[in-house]
């Protein structure tokens, strides 16, 4: 068996040689080209349900969440006035899970970073809505999304590819 190798300078991605693998199938292309165009985070087993993970992409932070046997990726910083996010609470009424930021108690869906809540309040006291409105009116857009990023799990490995936001979440638990 013969096997084409690509080298590009200073490309780490796969991608540009995936389709060199003559032998391989599309699907196994297409798994590889996934892996090697985005950064493994760890597996599954260090980030178990009810679990996060703080972790640097190119320089990024990217918080790693495991919500119910669900990966999802998200930047933690909110994009209010760019607070941490990385430990609010996870909450789901019934569209989704969302994370709140405990500034001030902006909420934005996991899976697409859609604000569902902005600037309710300062610092989750009680009786705070009307500074928590005050407060929406400086930093950030009003209702800005959250970032959320492309994120995949393959044979126990999580992988995170920050070039693509928009979507995020998959399944911890391994297709029967």
């Amino acid at each position: 068996m013969r096997v084409s190798v690509l080298v590009l300078a200073g490309l780490s991605s796969a991608v540009a040689f995936a389709p060199c693998l003559p032998s391989a199938g599309p699907a196994h292309r297409a798994a590889l080209s996934l892996r090697m165009a985005s950064t493994s985070v760890g597996k599954t087993a260090q980030v178990p349900a009810g679990e996060r993970l703080v972790t640097k992409i190119d320089g990024e932070d990217v918080l790693v969440i495991n919500n119910k046997d669900t990966v999802y990726a998200i930047s933690p910083k909110c994009p209010h006035l760019g607070l941490p996010m990385k430990s609010g609470e996870i909450s789901d009424d019934g569209s989704g899970p969302c994370i709140t930021c405990k500034f001030h108690n902006s909420k934005f869906k996991l899976a697409d970073g859609k604000a569902t809540e902005w600037t309710e309040g300062v610092m989750g006291i009680p009786g705070t809505k009307m500074l928590g409105t005050i407060s929406g009116m400086i930093g950030g857009k009003a209702y800005s999304p959250a970032t959320v990023y492309d994120i995949a799990v393959t044979d126990g490995e999580i992988f995170v590819d920050t070039s693509k936001t928009g979507k995020s979440g998959a399944s911890t638990v391994a297709a029967v």
